[in-house]
């Protein structure tokens, strides 16, 4: 990511944009949230592992221009959406000999709809109000430690305060921004991370329920322990509990919203069997409270849910550098919830017990199906390579795709509400196909086209599409 020093003159890199032409696909149904969020969570890794490199002492600032299109079927209102989406990002960070951090970055953006297509709006565009994304302090004593000795200490500590991206074992529960304090300590070959933060308000929420889908007020904290004294393997154990503390807007005086919920979760990441072999494991336990669907207050149910992930990923040394990736899902679902496996309404029946798992994690489940991990058995099977490696200006594209087979892991509902068919658990398959290219430093491109063909689980069979693609300048 190209920087800009203070008292130094800023460096812009110059580019043409490609516009693309994109073919018009027959309308069916798309989930909108969860097709972009992939993208979202492709730009944020980005950008986040782009961060100022650690100087001695500096000041850092620079920025990001985004432009995003988005183009998605919407059978329910028998048309096909179109979003183009402008972002910009501008930061800035200082560092004091690797002791002291601060970085702070915003985001204005607006989104042009055509005309009709926003789905919360039919007014048309949207602007998205000055906000801070991120904005964090940190101190690291070992580092302070080492600054005063010439020496590493035996062991360290890190403390970050401030709004900050928060993940837990491999993202598989928690995967998201959050306004925390966060402690880092590393003791021989033990990693200890601890954390307490509460959910940003107007950030989408984990309950679909109409009442409270478009905010949450969420306590969350969370502990984890990491080893890294073996050659290939860390092994890791967490706790994480969400307190839910939001408000039905509006207030719904015949549904009363709780979704709080504790974490258990062991896993191991590394290679395993061949050198090139990279495994990913994940086990998650779910325990809390909730309250069923038509009560008002009083007794929660219980609940009790299951979750296992599995990813595999190989890559071959060889030219053009094959990748192939292969991965499994599981999340236990509940039989007695009437439409939905992820809200309050339509969801857990008063009196029984929810076994339907709902956490706060990512994980790529396609962009045109796009379902929420919750009473889901999901197989994946992706392969990606570089194919023009040779040629300088094409040295850095790859080109990928992915296959994703979905079945339902209990009868009962899951979060597409459209899954109506209860007496079938198949859900269907999605193919995609992407394409990533850093063309310059400071330039890359972005596009990625899924089908979904609903399997008999569906009432309607008709196929869903979602394609984006997008251009990232940074300065």
């Amino acid at each position: 990511m190209a920087g800009m020093n203070i008292g130094k003159t800023s460096r812009f890199s110059a580019a043409v944009l490609c516009f693309l032409i994109v073919a018009w696909c027959e309308p069916a149904q798309a989930q909108q949230e969860a097709g972009r969020r992939v993208y979202d969570e492709q730009l944020r890794v980005r950008l986040d592992q782009q961060l100022p490199q650690a100087r001695e002492i500096g000041l850092d600032g620079g920025g990001w221009f985004n432009f995003a299109l988005f183009k998605y079927d919407d059978p329910p209102a028998r048309r096909f959406r179109t979003l183009r989406q402008y972002q910009l990002r501008l930061w800035g960070s200082a560092n004091i000999r690797g002791v002291h951090k601060f970085y702070v970055r915003g985001l204005v953006g607006w989104d042009d709809w055509n005309s009709g297509d926003n789905p919360g709006d039919v007014t048309g565009d949207e602007t998205t109000n000055p906000q801070v994304e991120r904005a964090w302090y940190q101190f690291d004593l070992g580092q302070m430690l080492r600054n005063q000795t010439g020496t590493a200490p035996p062991a360290s500590l890190r403390v970050k305060v401030g709004r900050q991206f928060a993940a837990i074992g491999t993202s598989f529960v928690l995967s998201m921004p959050l306004d925390m304090v966060q402690f880092n300590a590393t003791v021989g070959n033990w990693e200890f991370m601890a954390f307490l933060g509460m959910t940003i308000r107007n950030t989408r929420n984990i309950d679909d329920s109409d009442a409270v889908s478009r905010d949450q007020q969420r306590c969350i904290w969370g502990v984890e322990v990491a080893y890294n004294g073996l050659d290939h393997h860390r092994p890791f154990a967490y706790f994480m509990e969400n307190n839910d503390h939001t408000n039905a807007d509006p207030a719904d005086p015949l549904q009363a919203y709780d979704y709080s919920s504790r974490y258990i979760g062991i896993g191991s990441e590394g290679t395993i069997i061949l050198p090139n072999l990279r495994y990913q494991t994940e086990l998650v336990g779910e325990l809390g409270r909730t309250y069923g669907e038509g009560v008002t207050g009083g007794t929660q149910d219980e609940i009790c849910a299951v979750a296992y992930n599995l990813l595999l990923e190989y890559l071959f040394q060889t030219k053009t550098h094959p990748k192939v990736t292969a991965e499994y899902i599981f999340a236990s679902g509940d039989s007695d919830r009437r439409s939905s496996s992820t809200s309050t309404i339509g969801g857990n029946r008063a009196g029984t017990k929810d076994n339907a798992f709902n956490a706060f994690g990512f994980r790529d489940t396609g962009i045109a199906f796009s379902p929420r991990v919750s009473n889901l058995n999901m197989y994946m099977l992706g392969a990606s390579f570089f194919p023009l490696e040779d040629i300088e200006l094409f040295k850095q594209l790859e080109v990928g795709t992915k296959l994703f087979f979905y079945h339902k892991s209990a009868d009962g509902p899951i979060s597409d509400v459209d899954a109506s068919v209860n007496n079938s658990r198949w859900l269907g398959w999605e193919w995609d196909i992407y394409a990533n290219w850093r063309i310059t430093s400071d330039l890359t491109w972005t596009i990625r086209y899924g089908a979904f063909q609903p399997g008999s689980a569906f009432g309607n069979d008709d196929r869903r599409q979602f394609l984006y693609t997008a251009v990232t300048f940074s300065f």
